[in-house]
């Protein structure tokens, strides 16, 4: 009677456990498997056979003899499962191959179902289990049971030690004790006859690894349901640890923000989880990240199987995947990172795998980019910068602002002009905005720049009140975060009314991409900007962003052409001539950049654009000296301000 009451706390405990790993999947998306929740069933299968098979041989009710003999046999059946269900398990956590995986599971499983079936065939046989009337007596079924769940432990044991280096401490333990319980429980099963411990042992354990499990999820993603990136960080700190060589891959899909925002972010979801689930089918461990970026960690990896590996990923998505009838194709780029590196600790590796992006989105050229020793020195260079940067957003005086002229080219004289930042250092001298400024917005430091370069304008502009008459405006660079941002827009327009500014002086410049990006989530501070007076200019216009519809929707006051629609010069700058006749018929302010040559001086001239904006002219001067040109009558009055006059 006593392993009776047992086996039915073990039963209350289990099913507990079933009870609340289902209520917490209802949150959450099913996995394709849940390992953890076959073996509570067959642990459940396993303890309700046990305590019929046992009130039945306690008296308490009888079954026919066929009936007696078919829950013996079950009963020694569901103990085999749920020990090859605990053993799948960690077997599951524990290889890293899919191959090598499906290959076990597979062998494992078969000789399982080629006992059962041979154990089912002898209700008829009776050679594997011998009844001596109600009771099992003799026969090779049990100790065949026995030494197949020995051979699953086995098997299991031998996964855990060749993995043994790869896996937490933790992990080590809890699989141990695994082992160890149910390897203890069949010998004491064999020598005895007693299930007193199997039963208490599956309960313990299965209840230990529940709550293993619940730690577990709270490094799984919650969209996408594979591991995020505490799981991933953790996995790097292992692996640093224990000096093992790697190949990390880090994936980021190419301008998702706009399949957001054209299809829905419930498209854009669907899209990340199927994403997810294709990166968990590879050999690698996958890991989101954040938003749109992933992970991959691989054994590491020769060159050819790393050039299979990045081929497979970007031949699949650009294949594309259909979501709600949509065929969603998209480009990734691909960060490299290869252990060991210098310090080889777990913070240098993500910090190399996302300075490798960095470099692939501020260059273009590749969208794969191997982490190298030409890199080291780059990435040394960023964090110098870095550095920089924090002590400029302080010590304003670290700010410099040039100014580029934008000259009529009817009379050579100066127009406006656009306002470029620069960062001074004692050590690193004079740092150019293609340096900073993506490493700016990055570490969200821009909208302080943007801030301090509004205010030195707007200091120019109030120190040398002439300026106002001698120029139609200075315009400034503004990035997506100030663009969206009512906050930064109230800051922004704050500095103008502390210095006193006619709005109309000020102009802020967008690009095209950066328009596009945020076109939607602008809009509000958009307005709030041209209500104040102050007037947008699309800058880098021809790079293939924009189309007519954007054009026509933003009121820009003035469009500055691309320098490379300016420098194209097949077909007589035809691109240029066309771009420029577009304009003209929608009736747009234009301004040509990069003009460098008198050839494309000519060009811009015969395109009937008047404004230009390069080095042909001058290049960005300091501001004493941009200062000088206007003192030398260089300028000319806008006709609104003649008229008015």
């Amino acid at each position: 009677m006593e392993l009776i009451v047992a086996e039915v706390l073990s039963l209350i405990i289990v099913s507990s456990i079933v009870f609340a790993h289902k209520y917490s999947r209802r949150s959450r998306e099913k996995t394709k498997e849940d390992s953890l929740l076959w073996v509570t069933y067959t642990s459940l299968a396993y303890l309700l056979f046990s305590i019929l098979f046992h009130l039945q041989l306690a008296g308490i009710f009888r079954l026919s003899l066929p009936m007696t003999r078919f829950l013996s046999i079950i009963h020694t059946i569901s103990i085999g499962a749920f020990i090859l269900m605990w053993m799948l398990v960690i077997e599951q956590w524990v290889l890293q191959s899919k191959q090598v995986l499906s290959l076990l599971t597979k062998l494992q499983v078969t000789l399982f179902c080629l006992f059962s079936l041979a154990s089912m065939a002898d209700l008829f046989l009776n050679r594997l289990f011998q009844f001596t009337g109600s009771r099992l007596s003799s026969g090779i079924g049990v100790p065949s049971m026995l030494l197949l769940s020995s051979l699953y432990i086995l098997i299991a044991m031998v996964c855990l030690v060749v993995r043994w280096r790869s896996i937490t401490v933790f992990s080590r333990l809890l699989f141990s004790l695994i082992i160890s319980f149910l390897l203890l429980s069949l010998l004491f099963f064999q020598l005895f006859r007693q299930p007193y411990l199997l039963a208490l042992s599956n309960s313990f354990i299965l209840l230990l690894s529940y709550l293993v499990w619940q730690r577990k999820e709270l490094t799984l993603d919650r969209l996408t349901r594979i591991p995020n990136y505490q799981a991933f960080y953790d996995k790097l700190v292992h692996t640093t640890l224990h000096k093992e060589r790697i190949t990390l891959l880090m994936v980021d899909i190419e301008n998702f923000r706009l399949i957001n925002e054209r299809y829905g972010t419930s498209v854009g979801d669907d899209l990340l989880k199927v994403f997810a689930t294709f990166l968990k089918e590879l050999e690698g461990e996958a890991y989101r990240l954040v938003g749109n970026r992933f992970a991959l960690i691989f054994p590491h990896l020769t060159h050819n199987e790393l050039v299979r590996q990045v081929r497979s990923i970007r031949s699949r998505t650009a294949r594309g995947w259909m979501i709600e009838d949509i065929l969603l194709t998209f480009y990734v780029n691909i960060a490299i990172v290869e252990t060991p590196l210098k310090l080889n600790t777990a913070d240098e590796l993500v910090e190399s795998l996302e300075f490798t992006l960095s470099a692939i989105k501020e260059n273009r050229r590749f969208s794969v980019i191997i982490f190298n020793q030409k890199l080291i020195h780059l990435r040394q260079r960023r964090l110098e910068i870095l550095s920089v940067l924090r002590k400029a957003v302080i010590d304003t005086s670290r700010v410099i602002v040039h100014y580029q002229p934008i000259i009529d080219v009817r009379d050579n004289r100066i127009l406006c002009a656009e306002a470029l930042m620069r960062l001074q250092d004692d050590r690193l001298g004079m740092i150019s905005p293609g340096e900073f400024i993506p490493l700016a917005e990055q570490v969200g430091l821009i909208t302080k720049l943007t801030e301090i370069v509004v205010d030195k304008v707007c200091t120019l502009l109030s120190d040398h009140q002439a300026l106002g008459l001698a120029l139609s405006h200075v315009s400034i660079n503004i990035s997506a975060e100030d663009l969206v941002s009512a906050e930064v827009a109230q800051r922004l327009l704050q500095i103008l009314r502390r210095h006193k500014i006619d709005s109309t002086l000020i102009r802020f410049e967008v690009t095209e991409s950066m328009l596009l990006s945020s076109l939607k989530s602008s809009q509000d501070t958009w307005k709030t900007y041209q209500d104040y007076g102050i007037k947008f200019l699309l800058d880098d216009f021809g790079t293939g962003y924009a189309n007519l519809e954007t054009l026509v929707e933003r009121p820009f006051s003035t469009i500055k052409i691309d320098r490379s629609a300016v420098s194209n010069s097949r077909n007589q700058y035809q691109l240029l001539k066309v771009i420029a006749g577009m304009l003209t018929a929608l009736d747009k302010e234009m301004v040509a950049e990069g003009v460098e040559t008198e050839e494309q001086l000519a060009a811009v001239k015969e395109a009937g654009i008047t404004n230009v904006q390069g080095y042909y002219f001058s290049k960005p001067v300091s501001e004493q000296e941009f200062l000088g040109f206007l003192t030398e009558s260089v300028c000319v009055l806008p006709k609104h301000r003649i008229v008015n006059g």
